[in-house]
C-alpha cells in the first residue's frame, strides 16, 4: 500500500475522532468554576516545560509507531482517541471563549497534529508490511530509508512543537 494512502487513512482516523469529541456530550455536569493552572506548572523553569511537553508527545508518537506491531490497530486508536480530545477540549472551550481566541491558542498545537497523523501512517505501514510479511508470505520489501527519515521528521516536529507552545503559546 502506498504511504500516502496510509496518511489520508491516519488523517480520515484522527478528524473522525475531532468530530465524535466535538459532538460527545460530557459523561456527566461539569461546572467549571474560576480555572486556575496548578502552581507547580506556573514555578517550572521554561526548560522543564518544554521537557515535560516534549515527553508527552513523544510517548503519543512512539505508541503510534509501535502500533504496528499490532497490525496497526494500537496507532489508529491512539490517533482517534487524540483526535477526540481535540474535539471535545474544543467543544468545550467553545462555551467559554470566542473561536478566534481558541484559534490563537490551538494553532501553535497544529504542527504536532501533523506529526501524530504521520505516525499513525508510520505505524500502518510496518503493520501492513507485517501483513504481507508474516501473514500473506509475501515477498515485499521494508523501506527503512523512508521509515527513519519519516521517524526523524517526525521528531523534529514535535521538538518544534514543544519549544513553540513554551516560549510562544505560553508566554
Amino acid at each position: 500500500m502506498l504511504p500516502q494512502y496510509l496518511t489520508l487513512s491516519a488523517t480520515a482516523v484522527y478528524l473522525t475522532g475531532v468530530l465524535v469529541g466535538f459532538y460527545m456530550d460530557p459523561p456527566v455536569k461539569v461546572v467549571y468554576p474560576e480555572v486556575v493552572l496548578p502552581p507547580e506548572l506556573l514555578e517550572q523553569t521554561k526548560g522543564a516545560q518544554f521537557y515535560a511537553l516534549a515527553r508527552n508527545n513523544i510517548s503519543v508518537v512512539l505508541i503510534n509507531l509501535l502500533g504496528g506491531f499490532s497490525l496497526g490497530i494500537l496507532s489508529l486508536l491512539n490517533t482517534f482517541y487524540n483526535g477526540v480530545v481535540l474535539g471535545y477540549a474544543f467543544s468545550v472551550a467553545m462555551d467559554h471563549f470566542p473561536v478566534p481566541e481558541i484559534l490563537g491558542h490551538l494553532l501553535p498545537h497544529a504542527i504536532e497534529i501533523g506529526a501524530i497523523i504521520l505516525s499513525c501512517s508510520l505505524g500502518l505501514y510496518m503493520g501492513s508490511y507485517i501483513i504481507k510479511k508474516m501473514l500473506l508470505d509475501n515477498k515485499s520489501e521494508f523501506n527503512y530509508r523512508m521509515f527513519t527519515i519519516h521517524t526523524a521528521l517526525i521528531m523534529v516536529i514535535i521538538l518544534t512543537a514543544a519549544f513553540l507552545e513554551v516560549y510562544i503559546s505560553f508566554s
